[in-house]
């Protein structure tokens, strides 16, 4: 579910862009603004896929994963399938109202079926493989943020934008098929809450977090707010929340690079999918390591130590081979983090709060990515620092975020 759901997601964003524009200059708008309007419209989509996920992965954790996936995913498949419509509208204006209304419901489907997905891997794990689930949700995020893009890119090509929506639309609708056969659901109720300790279940056993078939939105805002108080789960959140601020610069700044004269030749315009692939072949590898050493802040606190090496060498004095080293560095150091802060979240929640604390996680994470990509603007438009000098402030944050939780770590008690 996960791989196709996110898999027709990213192969049509692009699409649904490119199509954005041409509507909107055959009917008189500038090409300039029409580009612009682009990053209107991806705004509404990343900002609700990430602050929707908080009430709808509450809803995931009331009525189950399973409903909810299937629910987000039908949502972004029948959005995506309805695009080709608004080809029939004649005034822009309703274009771009009718395309961000289509993004939006794409961004609850994305907010939706990405909190289930990662809950539902801490249901179904045990304190012994847990890491490695994780792992495999990563690498099946990350292979398709490597493959989705190009790949819808090849089917537009191919057959047009509107068979590339007929075919990513079908794929999401696929996915909650896939849902519907492959999650069934792992939830308790209170007798059996407090003999879970002793399954090997991930996370706490409380009896007072279950929740009863007639509990209202109420109950589970405290579900919630219990969840996210607990200082564990508050570092992880900390931890999305800097290391995709330094994401973000990353993927802006490097794109551009790849895209410009100052790049070196033949791995510029790579260096993004080179780091993605160091993500998706870490992940998993990650995922055990974590589970063997039973530790979580080591593994995190090393991934910022790396981000931070990596951010502010990647360009200093940059060679082909420097370049790509320094990008696998940076991809690993993402998956050392994101990781083992998904585990800590998984091990201190349970069924009845985890899908809400992993809602809360995803919005966190969409806010360090407008965090990045704001700060990013910021140092070189307002202070006019260079690039390097911009990667450096990047890599501080990291250092300082990782000594932070150094402290921490033993402070608290954590793994």
């Amino acid at each position: 579910m996960t791989l196709l759901s996110y898999g027709g997601e990213y192969m049509a964003f692009t699409s649904v862009l490119t199509w954005l524009y041409n509507l909107t200059t055959a009917r008189g708008v500038d090409p300039l603004q029409a580009y612009g309007f682009g990053f209107f419209v991806s705004a509404v989509y990343l900002l609700v896929s990430g602050v929707l996920a908080v009430p709808f992965g509450s809803l995931s954790d009331r009525f189950g994963r399973r409903p909810l996936a299937v629910v987000g995913c039908v949502a972004a498949g029948i959005s995506i399938l309805a695009l080709p419509a608004t080809a029939l509208l004649t005034d822009a204006n309703f274009v771009i109202l009718a395309v961000s209304l289509v993004l939006l419901f794409v961004g609850i489907g994305h907010g939706t079926f990405t909190a289930s997905a990662l809950a539902y891997a801490g249901d179904i794990s045990s304190s012994s493989n847990v890491g490695q689930a994780y792992g495999l949700v990563e690498t099946a995020e990350y292979a398709m943020f490597m493959f989705g893009t190009p790949l819808g890119f090849i089917v537009a090509q191919l057959f047009g934008n509107i068979w590339t929506f007929v075919i990513t639309g079908g794929i999401l609708l696929t996915a909650a098929l896939a849902a519907v056969v492959g999650m069934p659901e792992r939830r308790r109720n209170a007798d059996s809450t407090a003999s879970s300790s002793q399954s090997g279940e991930v996370g706490k056993s409380d009896a007072s977090l279950t929740v009863g078939p007639n509990s209202g939105p109420q109950g589970q805002i405290k579900l919630l707010y219990k969840a996210v108080q607990d200082s564990g789960v508050l570092i992880a959140l900390l931890a999305i929340f800097f290391v995709s601020m330094g994401f973000t610069a990353f993927r802006i700044y490097m794109t551009q690079y790849g895209t410009s004269g100052q790049a070196v030749p033949f791995v510029g315009p790579y260096l993004i999918s080179i780091m993605a692939i160091a993500s998706t072949l870490a992940a998993v590898p990650i995922g055990k390591l974590v589970d063997l050493s039973k530790k979580r802040m080591p593994v995190l606190i090393v991934g910022f130590v790396i981000e931070a090496i990596a951010l502010v060498a990647i360009l200093v004095n940059p060679t082909a081979l420097t370049l790509i080293v320094w990008s696998v560095a940076f991809g690993v150091a993402i998956m050392l983090v994101r990781i083992p802060q998904a585990v800590i979240v998984a091990e201190r929640t349970q069924v009845e709060n985890r899908a809400g604390a992993m809602g809360a996680n995803h919005a966190v994470e969409h806010i360090g990515y407008g965090a990045g990509a704001f700060l990013g603007g910021l140092f070189v438009v307002s202070f006019g620092l260079s690039s390097l000098t911009s990667f450096a402030v990047f890599g501080a944050m990291s250092l300082v975020a990782g000594l932070v939780f150094l402290p921490l770590w033993k402070k608290l008690g954590l793994n």
